[in-house]
């Protein structure tokens, strides 16, 4: 029997730390100066995985353009935060069927026969199916002649692979109300579940790095949707996601981010929503005009 076993690199020291968060943060948006357990435990974790023992020799493995590519994704996805939950924030969900509805009341003319959302950071998928529950909802609460899509994005590729399937744990889907429950999941085993074919259909989930927004070819958003992912960006970043964003937005549209997840932001084209309970924003109509 081998008596080799793999040793794992002594904690990052802080010039290597900095250094390691600035390409990440460089590449990805993500800042990882108030997260270095998180950093230090994927990339701990990702080097263990391909056996390597130095960091500076993985560091210029994975920062080499295009050789590093494949292995930079990787590497990526193991640190990416995949935390998320169905309902996370009620109250900002309850602002988005709110604002559904009264869209859905407007006359045919003044909001065509789509309802396009948008889920930023989706991680797993819980909040971009909830996002697609409320919007059957409330189509079928305003007997509405509408369809809708949900685009889901993400920087994890295995985050999405889970998304895609819809399979979540009796505990997962526990947060939602009942009615929501026996409506939209079939039980799969003792503790698992399935979003149902009709709402999975309702979803498109695809790859997408935050930093690239302006480049998504999307179509206009009603709905955009993006909470508990910002907190990992710097504020000039915050800044600029946001800014990317709007322009995704249609006249009269709603963005949701995470309630106090960033401060100071302003854009000329964007009204804080009225209710302060969440942090919320619609994108005015018209623009004055100087």
């Amino acid at each position: 029997m081998s008596s080799w076993s793999y040793q794992a690199p002594s904690p990052l020291s802080d010039e290597q730390y900095a250094r390691w968060q600035s390409l990440l943060e460089q590449r990805t948006g993500i800042c990882f100066l108030q997260h270095k357990l998180i950093l230090q435990k994927g990339l701990g974790q990702r080097m263990r995985e391909v056996g390597a023992k130095d960091y500076e020799h993985y560091y210029q493995q994975v920062s080499q353009v295009p050789d590093g590519a494949i292995e930079w994704a990787k590497l990526v996805d193991r640190i990416a935060v995949k935390e998320t939950s169905f309902n996370r924030e009620p109250q900002s969900f309850q602002v988005v069927q709110n604002y559904l509805k009264a869209l859905l009341q407007r006359k045919p003319a003044q909001r065509g026969n789509t309802l396009e959302l948008w889920s930023v950071g989706c991680s797993t998928g819980e909040e971009a199916y909830l996002l697609a529950m409320l919007a059957k909802e409330s189509i079928e609460q305003t007997a509405a002649e509408s369809f809708f899509g949900v685009t889901a994005t993400d920087i994890s590729p295995s985050a999405l692979v889970i998304a895609k399937q819809g399979r979540y744990s009796r505990r997962k889907i526990e947060s939602l109300p009942q009615q929501l429950r026996d409506k939209y999941f079939s039980e799969l085993g003792a503790n698992g579940f399935q979003a149902v074919l009709s709402l999975r259909q309702r979803l498109y989930f695809v790859q997408g790095n935050m930093l690239a927004l302006k480049k998504m070819s999307t179509q206009a958003m009603d709905v955009i949707y993006c909470q508990n992912v910002l907190v990992y960006f710097s504020r000039d970043r915050q800044w600029q996601v946001l800014d990317a964003l709007t322009e995704h937005l249609k006249p009269g549209g709603l963005l949701v981010i995470g309630p106090g997840e960033v401060m100071g932001w302003q854009h000329a084209q964007m009204q804080r929503h009225q209710d302060s309970a969440v942090q919320a924003y619609i994108k005015k109509q018209f623009l004055a005009k100087d």
